[in-house]
């Protein structure tokens, strides 16, 4: 069980790891829809694609030994990773239309995660009125949660169409969040430790998610208002 863990362990880091470097390569350093970008958006893809399998297989053996904290943290990041990863290679499939298929996994999906979402709030304050406190769980729980009135919104109103561009980089940088924001929390949280005291400890975990929320909002501004057939040059692959 203990060499099985640590070869699992070792999975994930590996993945992780180059996932973090590989990440920029498409992201920056390659022309949108190029032949390089298709190529190693899909070596992206594939890499993150190990890090849930093994980060969701690491959390099965937390709940095992009866580390209960790690294992909820964990798999929340596991599932706000998986969710933009599936999300954003599938959209490129549905540049015209969405299918009713596609939309059912993808509300269901968020639907998933609001509940878990919650269900972090409700257990770090169980946690707090036993006097054990847990930022992080009220803060990543808030986050999940605060997905819920456009959850609501889409429900009422499913779209026909998908800004599938705007929704491809938007799904790739939310992946990148949620792995970088794993690195901080578990393989830079002893370098992080020495370097930030208190609650600056937090910086790193959030640091992540207000860096790729700018990022996104400034590529939205460039992107979101063309019209289709301004974005024919722009040709993304899924084979």
């Amino acid at each position: 069980m203990e060499i099985a863990s640590k070869g699992l362990l070792f999975i994930h880091i590996f993945f992780g790891t180059i996932s973090l470097v590989v990440f920029w390569l498409p992201a920056v350093f390659t022309k949108k829809g190029g032949q390089w970008h298709n190529k190693l958006g899909k070596i992206y893809v594939f890499l993150m694609t190990g890090v849930v399998i093994s980060a969701a297989l690491l959390c099965i053996k937390n709940v095992i030994v009866g580390n209960y904290n790690s294992a909820i943290f964990l798999g929340f990041l596991t599932l706000i990773t998986a969710q933009p990863i599936w999300y954003g290679t599938a959209v490129l499939k549905y540049k015209k239309s969405m299918s009713k298929s596609f939309w059912l996994m993808h509300i269901s999906f968020r639907l998933v995660i609001i509940l878990c979402a919650l269900s972090l709030i409700s257990y770090g304050t169980y946690l707090y009125l036993n006097h054990e406190v847990h930022p992080l769980l009220f803060i990543f729980g808030f986050l999940g949660a605060s997905d819920l009135p456009a959850w609501i919104k889409e429900m009422r109103n499913p779209p026909l169409n998908v800004n599938w561009l705007v929704d491809h980089f938007s799904s790739m940088i939310i992946s990148g969040i949620a792995a970088y924001t794993a690195f901080f929390a578990f393989g830079g949280r002893a370098f992080m430790s020495k370097v930030l005291v208190g609650y600056w400890q937090i910086l790193p975990w959030i640091l992540p998610t207000i860096i790729g929320t700018i990022a996104i909002k400034v590529l939205k501004s460039k992107y979101e208002k063309r019209k289709p057939d301004e974005l024919k040059e722009i040709q993304y692959s899924r084979s």
